[in-house]
């Protein structure tokens, strides 16, 4: 049995962005209705709370709207936002280091878990990332819920490409490991 997630690859129309600068909101809808969800995914991923990230997605959506104009063309649109979201998320981050010691301690990591109604499937998804890394937690978050390749990954999170070739290796193999069976 293989284990994996669905390709629910976000397919985002370029055109999207200009009709956007031309004052559409149906552009804008249509936008945020293709990519709130893994967009959430990977903020989630980076906050470790639902809260902040619900926060940062705002942001990231106004962001988006305001830098439309400076998306270029034959990109892909997923990984540009991804990008703007998580600069605001290390910017929030860096400020907050100045003024306060935060850290984000992994035991209190729950990627929106609380949010799911059917215990067992909340139980198993906190056992599931709590065998990876972070960063292994991450990878597979962007490669397999947002449906960006390797390539773009390594791109945005600013790591050679084997590197994060290697970690999602072998973070599914963990995950294989302790679920293959189930």
């Amino acid at each position: 049995m293989k284990l994996g997630f669905s390709e629910n690859k976000v397919y985002i129309d370029e055109g999207l962005f200009e009709r956007i600068l031309q004052g559409e909101q149906d552009a804008f809808r249509e936008l945020y209705e293709l990519s709130y969800r893994p967009l959430y995914a990977f903020l989630l991923s980076l906050t470790q709370n639902s809260e902040d990230a619900k926060d940062l997605l705002q942001d990231t959506f106004i962001q988006v709207r305001c830098s439309c104009h400076l998306y270029k063309k034959k990109g892909n649109p997923m990984a540009w936002m991804m990008t703007i979201g998580r600069n605001l998320f290390l910017m929030k981050y860096r400020r907050e280091q100045r003024y306060t010691h935060v850290t984000y301690d992994e035991t209190e990591y729950a990627l929106g878990v609380n949010d799911i109604e059917n215990v067992e499937k909340r139980l198993l998804l906190e056992k599931m990332f709590s065998v990876l890394s972070r960063e292994e937690r991450d990878i597979i978050i962007m490669r397999d819920v947002t449906g960006l390749k390797h390539r773009e990954i390594a791109t945005l999170i600013d790591k050679p490409l084997g590197t994060v070739l290697a970690k999602y290796n072998r973070g599914m193999k963990k995950l294989q490991k302790e679920f293959g069976e189930r």
